[in-house]
């Protein structure tokens, strides 16, 4: 799944106007706001009158050369923040994957808390929870990605990295549909916080911009677990369905008309192309 999500964090920029400019826009609209009232200082921040006031004078001034050159220097402005937001999205994506050592340990209590959580939900529901199946990284979302791959190799005993993109030329029309809308709503939730850190710079000059940076934290991890759970879903039901018809494709022989681990291994050593072959099996002399 780690390998899904490094191929797909680089088709952000295939959405650059509805995940970047499209934002850009209110952006712009705050700095403005922020601009007309930095000088009436925090305890008259939100006060209507005085901003009607000096966005009327912001447009008496935006007639002339002067208005001119400060617009297009907010447009370049905006353009450069979307292109630094579209790299902190990327980090945002690394952070929310949880795949750092660093932050495991600092998330130590968090993940604790969740393997315990999962552990009472075995037990109340009298089921075997696998220790693999436990989260182990350092958030949510995460687990999330990284169960993937365990339920994919328990039931099927092939990687996913290794049998997605021969599934994905199988797919019906139907199917990446569904995973890319899954993937399209993950992604805009990590553009959507990577946005939060323009907006508190705002802050700085004009404080209700702290509050909306905080908002756009909190809807994005919330839009980031539900999308992530969504995509989740749709991959491994992709596996699910296209698995044994990669099997005939590869020539591999299905006995009990189904991927066990036993075909799903004879499968992923096809795909690797005799990586995992001992010498003498790849037709290699043996070893003196």
């Amino acid at each position: 799944m780690d390998g899904i999500l490094s191929d797909l964090g680089r088709r952000i920029a295939d959405r650059w106007f509805a995940f970047l400019i499209l934002p850009g826009v209110p952006f712009a609209a705050t700095v403005v706001v922020a601009w007309a009232m930095a000088p009436s200082g925090a305890a008259h921040a939100l006060d209507l009158d005085i901003l009607v006031r000096r966005l009327d004078a912001l447009v008496g001034t935006a007639r002339s050369t002067k208005g001119v050159v400060v617009g297009c220097l907010l447009v370049a402005g905006v353009a450069v923040t979307a292109v630094l937001v579209r790299e902190l999205s990327l980090v945002v994506n690394r952070l929310w994957t949880g795949r750092s050592a660093v932050l495991c340990r600092l998330m130590g209590p968090g993940i604790r808390r969740r393997r315990r959580l999962a552990l009472d939900a075995a037990q109340r529901g009298g089921y075997a929870q696998p220790d693999r199946y436990l989260p182990h990284r350092a958030t949510w979302i995460g687990d999330r990605f990284a169960l993937v791959d365990e339920r994919v190799a328990v039931q099927y005993g092939v990687s996913l990295a290794r049998v997605w993109p021969r599934l994905w030329q199988l797919h019906s029309d139907r199917t990446p549909k569904a995973v890319s809308a899954a993937w399209d709503d993950y992604a805009a939730a990590t553009v959507r916080v990577a946005w939060a850190l323009p907006y508190l710079a705002v802050s700085v000059l004009w404080w209700p911009a702290a509050p909306l940076a905080l908002a756009l934290v909190l809807l994005g991890w919330a839009q980031g677990r539900r999308g992530a759970d969504d995509f989740c879903v749709s991959c491994e039901a992709a596996v699910d369905v296209q698995l044994r018809r990669l099997a005939h494709i590869v020539g591999v022989p299905l006995p009990h008309r189904r991927v066990t681990a036993a075909e799903g291994r004879q499968i992923d050593g096809i795909l690797a192309k005799g990586a995992y072959l001992s010498r003498t099996e790849a037709g290699a002399p043996p070893a003196p």
